[in-house]
């Protein structure tokens, strides 16, 4: 674990190519999410909002089935931003694995290339994004259950709601969703003729994926507490912190994926263990033992 920790770690520091992918899926998540809160406004103006020849656009006569409707088509936009979102992160993944091949093999990374085995691939890409949402959608349903069940008590639910409770509980959950995906993950990163995913490797990639969005978390809120003190005057102003911060609060997932190229690609192992280590293999034919 120390090996990949430091080759990680030697990987971040030297390449910084190997940053652009997640850094370009935050930005892009950063426009979603935009693009998702107009779509919400205008929904929702729509559907409060009755249209008349005569009087024109007044306000709605029965708002509770107006709100109805804007959530029966604000539900599934959510759920379509956020399988975007997924998907956008899993090409950054792809991307990074396929830059950080390259430099195994002490070739220049080349982005073109990179973004051409994507566009060979991106059945694949749709599918593991679609297994990894349904696994964290069903990690949050079991962390909503407990707070929303009529049986416990308020202090219970008081306690299953506050931060102390919920963020170990996610970290937990997540662990065990990525503990159950890690093998398709780095089968997904692999050619399809390389050995079985070993248990070492599996525990690795899990133990690293718990580490990065521990850290993720614990970023992501102290950031939050430091906007929720800001005023802007400008948007641009607003714009320019919150791609500042979201390059901060991805920097975790660099280093994961970076780790999860070097797990796929068999690049952690100690020198002294490779066969013909002066030689220089290509990361689809190495194999994790």
């Amino acid at each position: 674990m120390k090996d990949l920790w430091r080759k990680t770690w030697e990987l971040f520091r030297a390449h910084l190519i190997l940053w652009l992918p997640c850094i370009c899926a935050g930005f892009l998540t950063l426009g979603l999410a935009r693009l998702e809160k107009a779509g919400i406004r205008r929904v929702a103006r729509w559907f409060m909002t009755q249209h008349s020849v005569l009087a024109g656009d007044v306000p709605a006569s029965d708002l509770s089935q107006a709100q109805n409707h804007t959530l029966m088509v604000t539900i599934p936009l959510g759920l379509c931003k956020q399988f975007l979102e997924v998907s956008l992160f899993v090409v950054a993944l792809v991307m990074t694995a396929k830059l950080a091949g390259m430099i195994l093999e002490e070739q220049t990374p080349d982005l073109n290339v990179a973004l051409r085995g994507i566009a060979a691939g991106w059945r694949e890409i749709l599918l593991f994004s679609l297994k990894y949402m349904v696994v964290l959608g069903a990690a949050g349903a079991i962390m909503i259950l407990p707070a929303s069940s009529a049986l416990i008590s308020y202090r219970l639910m008081e306690i299953t709601a506050s931060k102390a409770f919920v963020y170990p509980v996610a970290l937990a959950l997540t662990g065990g969703g990525a503990w159950l995906l890690m093998p398709t993950a780095i089968r997904f990163l692999r050619s399809p003729d390389t050995a079985p995913v070993s248990a070492e490797v599996r525990n690795r990639g899990t133990i690293f994926y718990v580490l990065t969005s521990a850290v993720a978390l614990a970023l992501e809120n102290i950031i939050g507490r430091a906007e929720a003190t800001m005023v802007f005057e400008k948007r641009w102003e607003l714009a320019a912190v919150s791609a500042v911060n979201s390059i901060v609060v991805n920097t975790p997932e660099v280093l994961l994926f970076i780790a999860l190229a070097l797990l796929a690609f068999g690049g952690t192992r100690d020198p002294s263990t490779r066969e013909n280590q002066d030689a220089p293999t290509l990361p689809s034919e190495q194999a994790v033992e």
